[in-house]
Formats: structure tokens, C-alpha cells, sequence
């Protein structure tokens, strides 16, 4: 019998609204866009769009030209008091000057989930491990402007999962999981200021850990954005402000039987989505996860950001706030936390109780872009080259 650390049960409860496998897919990453409510689909202009998605590094972004480099890390529920429940991840963007190469992208996303601990019919603890899991992965993104086709942008991500929830455990001491996945981004720029977004994410086998015959599907989900992004300048070339919104809605896509395997994702994009009949209407859209959020930016270096999350199906209403800090064109600091206690919103979303998981929930982002391109204009980093 296998005994997880509680909040590792939480975990794989709350990161999705069904019963799937590799968590670290779908788990949140960057703490601008967690600032503003978890958003990043249609926006996709830093380096979360490795995460929301991969169409956005086919857009020309002068912070990717000579490379950029970002690492994040937030403690795991730190409300709880648990050290050794952490996310952290490394990444690297790179975009030529040439356009038709698009820009290319790989990351390292690791959950440490604290140790696990397994016992026999008595009680007794037969083994004890460190329960972790990664997800590394490398991005395209590109776009088909050199023939015509301009505003519209496509990426693909490919990663590998390594899920050791229970490393050990099992009749050959197995307990780990392995699979892949794959992303498909689309954007859509569509007037001067407004952005569509799209990704396929998370396309790809279950996993199982003990036995072929336990699979479990890996959180293949649904994204679908709207972006607003508008710079205000002087005839100077002062970037007085800057003003970036989006909504999102993600849904993820499974289904599970108690007597056979979960269909494949291609199959449960009718058996789970378009003909589920074991779902009323209503359950069906409450599946639908709403995310907006905004940013305020002041002389191209302090940006505020807000937003709110919204999940009826595992009762998460959570107020998002972020900060943000870029000086000399090269350097960016971002930070987030989440409001949201127990019984948050109930009187306005008429829930049983929001379930305050993430109160309190806080992560950050060190960020050096621009890596080898130095000149004058770093120094006047508020003004428009």
C-alpha cells in the first residue's frame, strides 16, 4: 500500500478537473502570467509562451534576438509549512534575425513532490522515497510571412515526462512513469492591437507506473485566448505606458473507464468533449476554466498586473497580483501571489466552499534577455528604438 504526502493528493487533484497522469504538464509556469490570473495563449510575448504557447516565439520579439535565459521557482503550497514541495524551471529562447527561422526554444520544468512512503497490511513502512517529476521539452515557432501569409503564427513543442511519483514501490520496484507529448500554438494577429490565441496542449500516450493495465491519461487540454497589447509614446519616443490584457478559457480533454483504458486523445475529443453522455450541458461547460488578467506598464520598467482564475469543477476562485521590474533593456525581476482563502467568492460564484489550496501561493522570475547584444540604447531603455 502506497502513502503519498497529502498535499501530493491535492496536487493531482487540483492542477485538473479529471483523473490524469504526469501533473508537471499541466502545472502553471511564469510568474508574470500567473500575475495576471495564469493567461499567456494569446499574448505569448516573454518567455512563457514556451508553457501557454508555442506560436509565439514566431513573432519578431527583440528580447529573444541574442538569447535569453529565465529561471523560475515557487514553493508548493507554502501555507502548509512543507520544504521539499517545490516547481522551479530553467529556460532558453533564441530567434534568429532571420525571420524565416522563426525562434527556437527548450526548458527544464521539475515538481519535487516531498517524500513518499509505502507500507504492508500491518502498517509497517516498507519503503521511503523522494517523489519528484520533470517535464524537458524543445519549441519551434515559426511562420510562412516570406510567402505572403502574414499575422498568422504556428509553433510545435516536443518533451519527455519522467514521473517518479513512487520510485521503488511496485514487484519491480518500479513506480515511475515515462511518456511524451506535444504542443501545437496558433496566433492570430488580427487588428493593430488584438491577438487571437490557440493550443492543442499536452497531445500524447497515458502513462502508468506499476501496471500497463493502470493508465492513466496525461492532461491533454483545450486553450483558447483574446489578447489586448498597446504601447503609448511620445513624439520623443518615450514608452510612456504600456497596456496588456487577455482572457482565456482552457478545458482539459480525457476519459476514463473503470474497466478499460482511457481513450486516446483523438478519441476523447468526441467521447469526452463533443459527445459525452455522461455529462449534463451544464457539467459540461462548468469544465471550462475562465482566466483574465491585465498589465500596467510605467516608462517600459515597473509593470503592476492583476487578474482572476476561475475553476467551478475543483472550486478555485483566486484573485491573482504581480510585479515587475526591467531595467537596462537586459534584466527582469517578476513576482506573483494569490489571494484567495477558503470560502473566497462564494457568495458571488453560489459554491460549496472555494477550496484555498493556493492562498498565499507566491513564485518568481529571474530573466536575462538581450544576452549578447549590448549598446547606447540599454541605458535609455524607455525610450522606442
Amino acid at each position: 500500500m502506497i502513502r503519498h504526502i497529502f498535499v501530493l493528493l491535492f496536487s493531482l487533484c487540483s492542477l485538473s478537473s479529471g483523473q490524469s497522469g504526469a501533473p508537471t504538464l499541466a502545472w502553471p509556469s511564469g510568474a508574470r502570467s500567473l500575475g495576471m490570473g495564469d493567461v499567456g495563449t494569446a499574448l505569448a510575448d516573454d518567455e512563457d509562451a514556451l508553457f501557454y504557447n508555442p506560436a509565439g516565439l514566431s513573432m519578431r520579439n527583440s528580447r529573444w534576438n541574442s538569447g535569453a535565459a529565465t529561471y523560475y521557482y515557487e514553493p508548493v503550497w507554502p501555507s502548509f509549512k512543507i520544504p521539499d514541495l517545490w516547481h522551479d524551471r530553467w529556460a532558453i529562447i533564441y530567434q534568429p534575425e532571420e525571420s524565416v527561422w522563426g525562434g527556437f526554444g527548450a526548458y527544464f520544468n521539475r515538481v519535487n513532490f516531498g517524500i513518499s512512503e509505502w507500507t504492508n497490511e500491518l502498517g509497517a513502512v516498507i519503503g521511503r522515497a523522494n517523489s519528484y517529476e520533470f517535464a524537458t521539452g524543445l519549441t519551434w515557432g515559426f511562420n510562412f510571412a516570406d510567402v505572403g501569409i502574414l499575422n498568422h503564427y504556428f509553433g510545435i513543442s516536443a518533451k519527455y515526462v519522467y514521473s517518479a511519483l513512487a520510485p521503488g514501490y511496485g514487484p519491480g520496484s518500479e513506480g515511475i512513469g515515462q511518456t511524451f507529448a506535444i504542443d501545437v500554438g496558433y496566433i492570430w494577429n488580427f487588428l493593430p492591437s488584438m491577438k487571437f490565441g490557440l493550443n492543442l496542449q499536452n497531445m500524447g500516450p497515458s502513462i502508468f507506473y506499476i501496471s500497463r493495465q493502470e493508465q492513466e491519461p496525461i492532461p491533454f487540454t483545450l486553450n483558447a485566448a483574446l489578447a489586448y497589447s498597446k504601447d503609448f509614446i511620445t513624439e520623443n519616443n518615450i514608452i510612456i505606458s504600456q497596456v496588456e490584457a487577455e482572457i482565456r478559457t482552457d478545458r482539459e480533454i480525457i476519459k476514463n473507464y473503470v474497466d478499460k483504458p482511457p481513450d486516446a486523445f483523438w478519441t476523447a475529443i468526441y467521447t469526452g468533449l463533443l459527445h459525452d453522455t455522461s455529462k449534463t450541458f451544464k457539467q459540461q461547460l462548468d469544465e471550462f476554466n475562465l482566466h483574465f488578467g491585465v498589465e500596467y506598464t510605467l516608462f517600459n520598467t515597473i509593470s503592476l498586473r492583476s487578474g482572476f482564475l476561475l475553476e467551478d469543477v475543483n472550486r478555485r476562485y483566486e484573485n491573482h497580483w504581480g510585479v515587475g521590474i526591467k531595467i537596462l533593456n537586459h534584466f527582469q525581476f517578476d513576482y506573483y501571489w494569490i489571494y484567495a482563502p477558503a470560502s473566497y467568492l462564494d457568495w458571488l460564484f453560489n459554491s460549496d466552499g472555494n477550496r484555498g489550496f493556493n492562498h498565499l501561493n507566491w513564485g518568481f522570475n529571474l530573466t536575462f534577455f538581450n544576452m549578447f547584444k549590448w549598446n547606447d540604447a540599454d541605458h535609455t531603455w524607455w525610450k522606442k528604438p
